[in-house]
């Protein structure tokens, strides 16, 4: 199924370079380009893991079945979000009541498969049976650092990552009500992904100073989140801003943008909260490590 996968994400990735060159009725968007190759790219980022994680699945590598769990976590949380977003946020009235039923059916099974698959995979190689092929006579040092740690390791790189995609795309960054576009846009994002990486590699390497700045990222950025909603001079900026950045895409939204960040906000609430409380819990383990 990860071979499938990364398979799939490459023919993805193949034909957004390829709607670049397609001659069609109506003009590409301006500024599309940039957003359309750091896609790509992702998308090719994507496979490469998907493949390395396949290979060491086949070889019943102990580090394969960790990556395939966080994954798996991360597949699960992204298609519960999108189904409570289906569910949740109203389309258009300018759509049939037909039409709004076969959106929401579509992406129901669209998301509903790989939550299915994760939620395989999470049950799956949790199993003494699979934990048990997996600690195979390779051998490799036992670990320390808790498995809520590692996610939320990688949780900071993928979105350090993430914000190196941005630069690529020439995205603008927005910030407490105000956006940055250019230059200064990709600063902000060179700094945001500098200290994600920063602490993605340090949790991975438990150390204590980057637990304690995990923490006050989170903080921060749910300081953020709760302004940009709550208070509606920030909020109706943050809708502006999509609204162009769509536009600009030629890729208008089926759903209302209101509802849609009062979901999103609700669902980042919850996975800032638990990874706050996951770094204050397992303080011991960077505790332990710096003793060692």
């Amino acid at each position: 199924m990860a071979v499938l996968g990364s398979i799939f994400t490459l023919v993805l990735a193949a034909l957004a370079v390829a709607s670049l060159f397609i001659q069609t009725t109506q003009p590409q968007p301006p500024n599309s380009a940039p957003f359309v190759v750091a896609g790509a790219l992702m998308f090719v980022t994507f496979a490469c893991f998907g493949f390395w994680t396949s290979v060491g699945l086949f070889r019943l590598r102990p580090w394969a079945r960790t990556t395939i769990l966080v994954f798996a976590g991360f597949l699960a949380a992204g298609s519960i979000l999108t189904l409570l977003m289906t569910m949740a946020v109203p389309m258009p009235p300018d759509m049939s009541a037909a039409t709004q039923h076969t959106a929401r059916r579509l992406i129901a099974g669209m998301f509903g498969i790989p939550l299915v698959i994760a939620i395989w995979w999470l049950i799956q190689f949790n199993t003494q049976s699979t934990k048990a092929a997996f600690a195979s006579s390779v051998a490799e040092p036992t670990s320390a650092r808790p498995l809520s740690i590692t996610i939320i390791a990688v949780a900071c790189i993928f979105g350090g990552v993430s914000c190196l995609f941005a630069i690529l795309a020439r995205a603008p960054a927005f910030l407490f009500g105000a956006s940055f576009n250019g230059w200064s846009g990709g600063v902000i994002y060179a700094i945001f992904a500098a200290v994600s990486l920063f602490i993605g590699k340090g949790l991975l390497d438990l150390r204590e100073e980057a637990r304690i700045l995990a923490i006050g990222w989170c903080g921060f950025w749910l300081v953020h989140g709760s302004l940009v909603t709550l208070v509606p001079p920030l909020r109706q900026r943050m809708l502006d801003l999509q609204r162009a950045m769509l536009q600009s895409q030629g890729t208008p939204t089926p759903f209302d943008t209101g509802m849609l960040a009062n979901v999103s906000f609700a669902f980042t609430v919850i996975m800032v909260a638990a990874a706050i409380w996951f770094l204050i819990r397992n303080r011991a383990a960077f505790v332990g490590a710096e003793n060692h």
